[in-house]
């Protein structure tokens, strides 16, 4: 470490500057004008009342996006979430097991945990893909739901949140429906945009798309989508009997058009007419609101929403719909940033933390006039985090931006960065993990712990969405098609070969990332100076018997620097 302390000019000096940089960077930013004026006390707030430590998650699957995610959020506030055994959350086609996950929620004593997040499809049907299949009737999905109410009534004190998928319009991306369901999405699209009695051109074209489907696949669909809705329906009336104290429908994938449309709208009706609209919200994307009401949760129990200020890369991509979404890019954010428990700034231009939105396809200058100020609140020392939800249909993230935030170690003072898979899912995990980092300042939690896990989730995310999703994937599909498969499913021998590949390159990208953006870097925790140096326990795999996404897990680690 003496080498370390040497490079440092004036380090004794250290401890006693912080307070003043703080001072003189938050009247650097009011100097700038009302609407850049930096709410700092979020970094300064004496300790808050009834914070959480415990949080049960019955999550929408065993995928990492649906409760590896929110464990890491809740790890940087000091909050254990706890979840079913993993064994139980099912495997891709396999089906949950939502009898015994609800014997499993009978037996713990819900008094104990400050609230219970609980994904309805997992209890109703067993997941996500089970939720698109016919195999759970609707009488079990609700004599399910009738058992949680049960066991919800036991613990009045403690707070439940639920959330549900509003189906997605395509079907399960699978082997054995490769050849016809971009038929069935085309279909089920086309059906919704009449309206009243089908012409004969409408009847002729739907019974020709019908004909070109295996027999019993559209009734299949259809009667599917009458239980989802129906329990969802059942749903909102639980929600305005107080059996869930808030809770989110989110729109699977989707487009603009499509029988989800129709669906929300009768929901939100209901909603309105129970007088529960102030308890339930509809967002883009599902994998993500595990995070989403994690983050609510917390901030509920203490009473503090941080005020965010938002800032597009282009202003006309607000208005945009990004892809296999509903809703603009602006309602998207604004909907998940209230659900989230957070709020925008103010009118007095106050804010506790500067969101940087990349907008779908932002138009050369704009993007380069966002990508300096990015850079510069970064370089300043200011709270901000990053959404890049400029994915297009293949769901990576914008080279250009990550390269940005590469430049001289910028990428490890964010408080957060999400860039994978939809927009919705994107934002849906930026904002809570900025959430809880700054509400993890106002708490007595180990500052040291709460630094390397809001900086570990930070690692995670840059090579998890940027890393994976851009190189690696691509790569891992090439490798399926040369072993005969296909991207949607591989087993035996072959995934072997996949899952091999991946933990080696993810590997080699994960040191390359530390190494280049955290190794040796410096940060306080409370009044002591540390110096990141290493990853242990590192743990990669497909979770599933396909490339889609990886699961990855490390342990970083710091030594204090002994100031002299």
């Amino acid at each position: 470490m003496v080498g370390v302390v040497s490079t440092i000019k004036h380090v004794s000096r250290i401890r006693g500057l912080v307070k003043i940089v703080a001072s003189l960077a938050t009247l650097a930013m009011a100097l700038t004008g009302p609407s850049q004026t930096y709410h700092g006390e979020s970094f300064v707030n004496p300790i808050l009342d009834a914070s959480p430590k415990r949080i049960l998650l019955i999550p929408l699957d065993d995928r990492p996006a649906t409760n590896q995610f929110a464990q890491m959020i809740g790890e940087i506030a000091d909050v254990t979430v706890d979840t079913p055994p993993r064994e139980w959350l099912g495997r891709f086609t396999i089906p949950g097991k939502p009898d015994y996950i609800l014997d499993w929620l009978e037996r713990r004593n819900l008094a104990q945990y400050d609230a219970v997040i609980v994904n309805t499809d997992m209890v109703c049907y067993g997941g996500l893909i089970a939720s698109r299949t016919t195999a759970t009737r609707y009488e079990m999905a609700i004599r399910r739901l009738r058992r949680l109410w049960t066991i919800r009534k036991k613990a009045p004190a403690t707070k439940f949140y639920a959330f549900s998928a509003i189906m997605r319009i395509a079907p399960t991306s699978l082997k054995s429906n490769v050849d016809w369901r971009d038929s069935l999405t085309t279909l089920a699209v086309y059906r919704s945009k009449i309206t009243g009695k089908p012409t004969k051109s409408q009847q002729k074209f739907i019974a020709k798309t019908q004909a070109a489907l295996p027999a019993g696949t559209l009734e299949a669909y259809d009667e599917t989508r009458r239980r989802n809705h129906k329990v969802q329906q059942e749903l909102v009336r639980m929600l305005a009997a107080n059996v869930f104290d808030y809770m989110v429908l989110g729109q699977d994938d989707a487009q603009k058009f499509g029988p989800h449309v129709a669906e929300t709208a009768k929901l939100e009706s209901m909603a309105s007419n129970l007088k529960a609209t102030d308890r339930v919200y509809f967002c883009e994307g599902i994998d993500q609101h595990a995070n989403v009401l994690l983050s609510r949760a917390m901030l509920a129990s203490s009473h503090w929403s941080p005020r965010v200020k938002i800032i597009y890369a282009d202003q006309e991509g607000r208005a945009l719909v990004a892809p296999y979404e509903t809703e603009t890019v602006e309602h998207s954010v604004m909907d998940q940033l209230v659900a989230s428990g957070a709020e925008p700034a103010r009118g007095d231009g106050s804010f506790d933390y500067a969101l940087y939105i990349n907008t779908p396809k932002p138009r050369e200058a704009e993007f380069d006039s966002f990508v300096g100020a990015l850079k510069t609140e970064v370089d300043q020392g200011f709270p901000v985090a990053v959404a890049d939800i400029n994915l297009g249909v293949s769901g990576t993230g914008d080279p250009r931006l990550f390269d940005a935030l590469s430049e001289e170690g910028r990428s490890m003072k964010l408080l957060s960065y999400a860039g994978w898979n939809t927009a919705g899912n994107t934002i849906g995990t930026t904002i809570p993990a900025a959430n809880v980092y700054l509400y993890a300042r106002k708490r007595e939690v180990d500052p040291l712990a709460r630094e390397l896990h809001q900086r570990q989730f930070l690692l995670h995310r840059l090579v998890n969405d940027f890393e994976y999703h851009r190189y690696t994937r691509p790569k891992a599909y090439e490798i399926q098609k040369e072993l005969g498969e296909n991207k949607e499913e591989t087993y035996g021998p072959q995934f072997d070969s996949l899952n091999e590949f991946v933990k080696q390159d993810v590997y080699q990208r994960l040191m390359a990332v530390y190494q280049s953006q955290f190794q040796g870097k410096t940060f306080f925790a409370g009044n002591h100076l540390y110096q990141l140096d290493g990853l242990e326990s590192v743990d990669i795999g497909l979770p599933w018997p396909r490339a889609y996404e990886v699961r990855i897990g490390f342990v970083l680690k710091a030594q204090e620097v002994n100031i002299k």
